[in-house]
């Protein structure tokens, strides 16, 4: 059981509160940074009921995260997959919720897939970014109380190869936090942009996608270093453990299942917006850019943004 436990010590009681904490202050953080509470209303409508699902999935996270965090001071120490898999377990939320918004958009689309009657597919697109910003964000928050924690209770390891795999721990969660977070910047990018498209006139549209395509790229840019950070550093903590201690099967294969995890979370994330690629590379375009420009935006998503961050030629193509 996780609980009942005693937090008998300063040290517990500080520690159970990283997630609750960090989890207060990305909130009000994110508040500030969509525009107010007018916006975050305006999220809400956009992800329904799966808004309350993800209140109640944070929440419980946040404090199963307390318990088995309060619980390192007394020698009660979680093992280090299952403290990140909690952690982005309000990520792969937003993923599914994104995943099931695209889907149920399918059969809503146009016959003909061209012209202005895209319009409500693509601002369909955008509000299916909502769930997927929020998990996000609330797991870079899980993640980085995580790492801390694990900073926190690194000196109190048996020994010094423990304490080094645990810093390890610390940056590989860290690192995971940071990806999530630039998983969520890039989702609002696409949140604003895409359900405001419909209502502005083809000039502004491509002023807007020649704004958005710059950060887009920057994100993609800075997600992928962090990719290859991740793969370093679960490379680094499964070798460690092994060669330490090729006799404790369960810690390096927990780190080899940690790093199972990090690649699946990345690989869910890719799939909305691949489905949204897919579905918009069928699309006509008689008579109207809209096409073309969301076509355009979501290669820039899926990272085939050039050097110069124009529109991709192949993106302004009609095809049959």
């Amino acid at each position: 059981m996780l609980v009942p436990f005693r937090l008998n010590s300063l040290p517990g009681l500080l520690l159970a509160a990283l997630p609750p904490v960090a989890v207060a202050g990305f909130t009000f953080a994110l508040l500030s940074y969509v525009g107010g509470s007018a916006q975050v209303w305006r999220m809400v409508g956009a992800s329904g009921p799966y808004s309350l699902l993800m209140m109640v999935g944070v929440l419980g996270v946040t404090f199963v995260l307390s318990a088995l965090l309060g619980m390192g001071p007394a020698g009660k120490h979680a093992p280090l997959v299952v403290l990140v898999g909690l952690a982005t377990l309000p990520w792969m939320l937003g993923i599914a919720g994104s995943q099931e918004a695209m889907e149920r958009m399918l059969p809503a689309l146009p016959e003909g897939r061209h012209g202005e009657a895209l319009a409500p597919w693509v601002a369909g697109t955008g509000e299916a970014m909502v769930t997927r910003l929020v998990g996000a964000w609330m797991s870079a928050a899980l993640l980085g109380a995580v790492a801390l924690g694990l900073v926190l209770l690194h000196k109190r390891a048996s020994s010094g190869g423990e304490q080094a795999g645990r810093l390890l721990g610390a940056a590989l969660g860290m690192a995971l936090g940071g990806t999530a977070l630039v998983v969520a910047l890039e989702a609002h990018q696409l949140f604003e942009l895409l359900t405001s498209l419909a209502a502005r006139t083809p000039e502004v549209r491509a002023e807007l996608i020649a704004q958005s395509t710059g950060t887009l790229a920057h994100l993609q840019e800075l997600r992928a270093a962090l990719m290859g950070l991740l793969a370093i550093l679960a490379l680094a903590l499964v070798c460690w453990q092994f060669f330490l201690r090729p006799e404790a099967v369960s810690q390096w294969a927990g780190s080899l299942m940690l790093g199972a995890l990090v690649a699946a979370v990345v690989v869910l994330d890719a799939r909305p917006m691949q489905l949204a690629a897919q579905e918009a590379s069928l699309a006509e375009s008689p008579g109207t850019s809209l096409p073309l420009m969301v076509r355009g935006m979501l290669s820039d998503a899926l990272g085939a943004v050039p050097p110069t961050g124009h529109l991709p030629a192949p993106a302004l193509s009609t095809k049959p």
